[in-house]
Protein backbone atom coordinates (compact mmCIF):
# COMPACT_ATOMS: atom_id res chain seq x y z
CA UNK A 1 0.00 0.00 0.00
CA UNK A 2 2.80 2.42 0.89
CA UNK A 3 4.45 1.79 -2.49
CA UNK A 4 1.21 2.46 -4.36
CA UNK A 5 0.63 5.75 -2.53
CA UNK A 6 4.26 6.80 -3.12
CA UNK A 7 3.87 6.12 -6.85
CA UNK A 8 0.58 8.01 -6.92
CA UNK A 9 2.13 11.07 -5.27
CA UNK A 10 5.02 10.92 -7.76
CA UNK A 11 2.59 10.95 -10.71
CA UNK A 12 0.57 13.79 -9.17
CA UNK A 13 3.70 15.91 -8.82
CA UNK A 14 4.57 15.39 -12.51
CA UNK A 15 3.52 18.57 -14.33
CA UNK A 16 2.87 16.57 -17.51
CA UNK A 17 0.18 14.31 -16.04
CA UNK A 18 -0.59 15.66 -12.57
CA UNK A 19 -3.68 17.58 -13.70
CA UNK A 20 -5.19 14.62 -15.59
CA UNK A 21 -8.81 14.30 -14.33
CA UNK A 22 -8.73 10.48 -14.26
CA UNK A 23 -5.53 10.48 -12.20
CA UNK A 24 -7.01 13.10 -9.85
CA UNK A 25 -10.16 10.99 -9.49
CA UNK A 26 -8.20 7.84 -8.64
CA UNK A 27 -6.06 9.80 -6.19
CA UNK A 28 -9.16 11.23 -4.54
CA UNK A 29 -10.73 7.79 -4.16
CA UNK A 30 -7.56 6.28 -2.69
CA UNK A 31 -6.93 9.11 -0.23
CA UNK A 32 -10.62 9.12 0.77
CA UNK A 33 -10.42 5.41 1.59
CA UNK A 34 -7.31 6.16 3.62
CA UNK A 35 -9.40 8.79 5.46
CA UNK A 36 -6.89 11.46 4.41
CA UNK A 37 -9.62 13.85 3.31
CA UNK A 38 -7.45 16.96 3.08
CA UNK A 39 -5.03 15.19 0.75
CA UNK A 40 -7.94 13.89 -1.33
CA UNK A 41 -9.46 17.37 -1.69
CA UNK A 42 -6.08 18.80 -2.67
CA UNK A 43 -6.45 16.89 -5.93
CA UNK A 44 -10.22 16.91 -6.43
CA UNK A 45 -11.51 20.25 -5.14
CA UNK A 46 -11.18 22.07 -8.49
CA UNK A 47 -13.61 19.57 -10.03
CA UNK A 48 -13.93 19.74 -13.80
CA UNK A 49 -15.93 16.54 -14.32
CA UNK A 50 -19.13 15.15 -12.83
CA UNK A 51 -17.12 12.25 -11.40
CA UNK A 52 -14.82 14.60 -9.50
CA UNK A 53 -17.70 16.70 -8.16
CA UNK A 54 -19.54 13.54 -7.07
CA UNK A 55 -16.40 12.38 -5.26
CA UNK A 56 -16.18 15.78 -3.57
CA UNK A 57 -19.76 15.29 -2.36
CA UNK A 58 -18.73 11.96 -0.81
CA UNK A 59 -15.62 13.42 0.80
CA UNK A 60 -17.44 16.41 2.29
CA UNK A 61 -20.19 14.15 3.66
CA UNK A 62 -17.54 11.97 5.32
CA UNK A 63 -16.19 15.19 6.87
CA UNK A 64 -19.75 16.03 8.05
CA UNK A 65 -19.78 19.16 5.89
CA UNK A 66 -23.11 18.88 4.11
CA UNK A 67 -22.94 22.61 3.33
CA UNK A 68 -19.88 22.12 1.12
CA UNK A 69 -21.37 18.94 -0.34
CA UNK A 70 -24.45 20.95 -1.32
CA UNK A 71 -22.28 23.45 -3.21
CA UNK A 72 -20.70 20.60 -5.20
CA UNK A 73 -24.14 19.15 -5.95
CA UNK A 74 -25.36 22.51 -7.25
CA UNK A 75 -22.43 22.59 -9.71
CA UNK A 76 -23.40 19.10 -10.90
CA UNK A 77 -27.03 20.13 -11.29
CA UNK A 78 -26.01 23.12 -13.39
CA UNK A 79 -23.98 20.80 -15.61
CA UNK A 80 -26.53 17.99 -16.01
CA UNK A 81 -29.35 17.77 -13.49
CA UNK A 82 -30.75 14.50 -14.89
CA UNK A 83 -27.45 12.63 -15.04
CA UNK A 84 -27.44 9.42 -12.98
CA UNK A 85 -24.36 10.57 -11.03
CA UNK A 86 -26.04 13.87 -10.17
CA UNK A 87 -29.15 12.08 -8.95
CA UNK A 88 -27.02 9.66 -6.92
CA UNK A 89 -25.10 12.52 -5.28
CA UNK A 90 -28.43 14.18 -4.56
CA UNK A 91 -29.63 11.03 -2.77
CA UNK A 92 -26.40 10.84 -0.71
CA UNK A 93 -26.86 14.43 0.43
CA UNK A 94 -30.57 13.93 1.18
CA UNK A 95 -29.75 10.96 3.45
CA UNK A 96 -27.05 12.97 5.23
CA UNK A 97 -29.39 15.93 5.80
CA UNK A 98 -32.23 13.66 6.92
CA UNK A 99 -35.71 14.74 7.92
CA UNK A 100 -38.09 15.29 5.02
CA UNK A 101 -35.20 14.78 2.60
CA UNK A 102 -35.17 11.04 3.31
CA UNK A 103 -38.36 10.57 1.31
CA UNK A 104 -36.77 12.38 -1.65
CA UNK A 105 -33.72 10.10 -1.46
CA UNK A 106 -36.00 7.03 -1.36
CA UNK A 107 -37.77 8.19 -4.53
CA UNK A 108 -34.43 8.64 -6.30
CA UNK A 109 -33.39 5.07 -5.45
CA UNK A 110 -36.85 3.86 -6.43
CA UNK A 111 -36.42 5.56 -9.81
CA UNK A 112 -33.05 3.81 -10.24
CA UNK A 113 -34.67 0.49 -9.40
CA UNK A 114 -37.26 1.01 -12.14
CA UNK A 115 -34.75 2.17 -14.77
CA UNK A 116 -31.79 -0.11 -14.17
CA UNK A 117 -31.03 -3.65 -12.95
CA UNK A 118 -31.13 -3.86 -9.17
CA UNK A 119 -27.64 -3.53 -7.70
CA UNK A 120 -26.43 -3.88 -4.14
CA UNK A 121 -25.83 -0.14 -3.97
CA UNK A 122 -29.42 0.71 -4.99
CA UNK A 123 -30.83 -1.89 -2.60
CA UNK A 124 -28.72 -0.54 0.26
CA UNK A 125 -29.72 3.02 -0.59
CA UNK A 126 -33.41 2.16 -0.44
CA UNK A 127 -32.89 0.14 2.75
CA UNK A 128 -31.13 3.01 4.53
CA UNK A 129 -34.00 5.32 3.59
CA UNK A 130 -36.49 2.76 4.91
CA UNK A 131 -34.64 2.52 8.21
CA UNK A 132 -34.65 6.31 8.57
CA UNK A 133 -38.42 6.22 7.99
CA UNK A 134 -38.90 3.42 10.52
CA UNK A 135 -39.78 0.74 7.94
CA UNK A 136 -37.34 -1.89 9.20
CA UNK A 137 -39.20 -4.90 7.77
CA UNK A 138 -39.00 -3.46 4.24
CA UNK A 139 -35.35 -2.57 4.85
CA UNK A 140 -34.59 -6.14 5.90
CA UNK A 141 -36.20 -7.54 2.74
CA UNK A 142 -34.11 -5.22 0.56
CA UNK A 143 -30.91 -6.03 2.44
CA UNK A 144 -31.43 -9.78 2.22
CA UNK A 145 -31.86 -9.36 -1.54
CA UNK A 146 -28.59 -7.42 -1.60
CA UNK A 147 -26.93 -10.14 0.47
CA UNK A 148 -27.96 -12.73 -2.13
CA UNK A 149 -26.12 -10.68 -4.75
CA UNK A 150 -22.94 -10.34 -2.69
CA UNK A 151 -22.65 -12.18 0.63
CA UNK A 152 -19.48 -10.28 1.60
CA UNK A 153 -20.52 -6.70 0.77
CA UNK A 154 -19.53 -4.68 3.87
CA UNK A 155 -22.31 -2.09 3.65
CA UNK A 156 -24.99 -4.77 3.26
CA UNK A 157 -23.65 -6.63 6.30
CA UNK A 158 -23.34 -3.44 8.38
CA UNK A 159 -26.86 -2.32 7.46
CA UNK A 160 -28.26 -5.77 8.29
CA UNK A 161 -26.64 -5.60 11.73
CA UNK A 162 -28.29 -2.25 12.43
CA UNK A 163 -31.62 -3.34 10.95
CA UNK A 164 -31.74 -6.57 12.97
CA UNK A 165 -30.96 -4.71 16.19
CA UNK A 166 -34.01 -2.51 15.58
CA UNK A 167 -36.12 -5.57 14.77
CA UNK A 168 -34.95 -7.36 17.90
CA UNK A 169 -33.37 -10.15 15.83
CA UNK A 170 -29.91 -11.68 16.35
CA UNK A 171 -27.20 -10.06 14.26
CA UNK A 172 -24.11 -11.97 15.42
CA UNK A 173 -23.89 -13.98 12.17
CA UNK A 174 -23.65 -10.81 10.09
CA UNK A 175 -21.18 -9.23 12.50
CA UNK A 176 -18.95 -12.32 12.40
CA UNK A 177 -18.98 -12.24 8.59
CA UNK A 178 -18.19 -8.51 8.55
CA UNK A 179 -15.38 -8.96 11.07
CA UNK A 180 -13.93 -11.84 9.06
CA UNK A 181 -14.10 -10.26 5.60
CA UNK A 182 -13.67 -6.57 6.50
CA UNK A 183 -11.83 -6.28 9.85
CA UNK A 184 -11.09 -2.57 9.25
CA UNK A 185 -14.75 -1.60 8.79
CA UNK A 186 -15.76 1.30 11.04
CA UNK A 187 -18.56 -0.75 12.66
CA UNK A 188 -16.13 -3.54 13.54
CA UNK A 189 -13.59 -1.10 14.98
CA UNK A 190 -16.22 0.81 16.98
CA UNK A 191 -17.80 -2.36 18.38
CA UNK A 192 -14.45 -3.95 19.24
CA UNK A 193 -13.35 -0.76 20.99
CA UNK A 194 -16.60 -0.58 22.96
CA UNK A 195 -16.27 -4.25 23.99
CA UNK A 196 -12.71 -3.60 25.16
CA UNK A 197 -13.79 -0.56 27.20
CA UNK A 198 -16.61 -2.60 28.74
CA UNK A 199 -14.26 -5.43 29.71
CA UNK A 200 -11.81 -2.96 31.29
CA UNK A 201 -14.67 -1.34 33.22
CA UNK A 202 -15.80 -4.75 34.51
CA UNK A 203 -12.29 -5.59 35.67
CA UNK A 204 -11.99 -2.23 37.41
CA UNK A 205 -15.21 -2.87 39.34
CA UNK A 206 -14.35 -6.52 40.12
Amino acid sequence: KEGAIASLKEWLSDSAIGSNPVLRLIAGIIFMHEQDYNEALKHTHTGGTLDLHALNVQIFLKMHRSDYADKQLKIMQQTDEDHTLTQLANAWLDIAVGGSKIREAYLIFQDFAEKYPMTGMVLNGKAVCCMHMGSFEEAETLLLEALNKDAKDPETLANLIVCNLHLGKPSSRYFSQLKLSHPDHVLVKTTTSAEGNFERALQAVA
